[in-house]
Parts: C-alpha cells; structure tokens; sequence
C-alpha cells in the first residue's frame, strides 16, 4: 500500500489509478494502525490533481465515515480531502452531502487535536452556503445547533480556533438571516452572544444546558470557565429569587476575574453551582414561603 500510494504522484495514471480506487475501501476500513491516514493521504493527493480529482468522488462516503473514529490524524486529513471534494460537486447533490457532513462535524469541534478543531469548523462554514431549497430547513436546525459550540471557542487556546469560531458564527448569522449574531460575531462581543442567545430561543435551554455541561468536562480551563458561566446566566435569567439572583451575579462576578488566580478552580465551582441550583430549584423560595405564611389564618 505505501508503494501504491507513491506511485499516484507519477505523471501518468491509468490503469494503476483505477484499481487503487477499488482496492482503497477496503484500506480505509482497516484496523492497521495508520492504514486509513495512510490512504487518505493518497487520496488527497489525487484530489489536488485536476485530471484525477473526480475520480476520487466515488470513495466520498467511505471518507466521511472517517470522521466518526477516534484518530484525529485520520481525521485531519479527511477534513481537508472534503474540503476539496465538496468543490467538485454541484445541484442537488452537493446540497445533500453538505447537509449530512455538517451533521457529522460539530463532534469535532472539540477534538483534542486544533488542526481537526479548526478545519472542521471552518468546513462547517463552507457547508452553509451551498444548501438550498428544502434541505436548507434541516440546515437551520443543524446551524442552531452549533451556535453556543461556537460560543464557547471564541476563547479556544488556539488563536487559529478562536478566529475561525469567530467568522463561523458571523456567517452563521448571516445564514439564520439573524442581522445581530451576524454582527456581533464580526466584532467578538461573546457575552452580548451568550445573551442574545437565551433571548431569542429559550425553547432551546435543556440544549444548552446539555452541550454546557459537555463543556465542563474540557481540558482547556477557559471553555470550562465560559460553560460555567454560561450555566449561570442561562438558569438565573429564569428565576424570580432576589436571592438567587444575587448569588448567579457573585459568581459571574468571580467568573469575571483574572486568569492570573490560578488558584480558583472552574471546575469545582461548576459542580458546586449545579448542585447548589438543583437544590434551589427543588425548595420552596423563600418569597413563596413568605406568602404562604401570609395566607395562613391568625389564631
């Protein structure tokens, strides 16, 4: 196979092209350590070269299917291969791929590796200008989605990351035909985001708690910071407690502090905050307490 593989940079493909391509699937979805990077490599190669690129085309699912496995190698190069089979693609067909790979990238956005963080995500943005007509409804919900995903890697530690969020979530405004997100992700103001977020689709809030918490689990401390305190202000926006209303604006306070104190750790207070609304939310509030007192008989 490696032998193979450096025989498509020859000038001249015919015959060895062909059977690479029917033998390349079942390499793909080989166990061999390496193997599936090993092939991909070659077909990007092919779809780089203008007499072969479309050839590749008819291997497009076996591609997409390596998005789903945990070696972020693999998945690098399959990214950048898509990339460049979506261009050779157009009409309906185009728009049906685009619709299902953007459906199988936002899992990578937190990939611990940046390169597949980065190319997916700005593969997501290409995704979105080329679904029309009835798929673009499905798209829509797909886009909503990945927007709090994107929220919280404006802060990504890699800068690559962090700006390729950025122009995603702008485009994403522009898709939704949402004038403000569109707005406020060219000019990076995530907490006003965060807040247009909750205002907009409060339907959507299991969601966002859901994809909050994944994030509490993330190795980069400002993502599990940005999760917590997108937790705070997305349960205390819906309380009507002075009290809890109170202790949410401390910890967003203390959320707001500098990264130099290292010694405040994010992610004990999340847990601590999630227990401490669990047990607010089950407990009679103290103004329904007083009110009920009231509304009881004098002896």
């Amino acid at each position: 196979m490696v032998f193979l593989v450096e025989m498509l940079g020859c000038t001249s493909l015919s015959e060895e092209l062909d059977r690479a391509l029917e033998i390349f699937p079942m390499y793909l979805q080989s166990q061999c350590l390496g193997m599936p990077s090993l092939v991909l490599r070659g077909l990007l190669r092919l779809s780089e070269r203008p007499d072969t690129a479309r050839k590749t085309l008819v291997l497009l699912p076996y591609v997409m299917e390596q998005l789903q496995g945990a070696d972020s190698d693999a998945s690098a190069i399959a990214l950048s291969l898509l990339s460049n089979l979506l261009r050779l693609l157009e009409g309906k067909t185009l728009s049906l791929t685009a619709l299902a790979l953007a459906e199988k990238l936002q899992p990578l956005f937190s990939d611990e590796s940046s390169t597949v963080r980065e190319l997916s995500i700005r593969l997501f943005r290409n995704t979105m200008g080329v679904v029309v007509d009835a798929k673009k409804k499905k798209m829509k919900e797909v886009v909503w989605g990945s927007l709090l995903p994107l929220l919280f890697h404006l802060h990504d530690e890699d800068k690559n990351v962090a700006k390729a969020s950025q122009e995603t979530l702008s485009s994403a405004g522009q898709f939704l035909k949402w004038r403000q997100l569109a707005q406020l992700g060219e000019t990076v103001q995530a907490w006003r985001i965060s807040e247009c977020l909750l205002a907009r689709n409060r339907s959507r809030a299991k969601e966002y708690l859901r994809q909050s918490q994944s994030y509490l689990r993330s190795p980069q401390e400002p993502l599990r910071r940005e999760a917590v305190r997108f937790i705070v202000l997305q349960d205390a926006g819906r309380d009507t407690s002075l009290l809890v209303s109170s202790l949410a604006t401390q910890a967003l306070l203390i959320l707001s502090l500098r990264k130099a104190e290292s010694r405040f750790n994010v992610q004990r207070l999340s847990f601590r905050l999630l227990r401490a609304w669990t047990r607010w939310h089950s407990a009679p509030s103290e103004d329904s307490a007083q009110a009920e007192r009231k509304q009881q008989p004098q002896p």
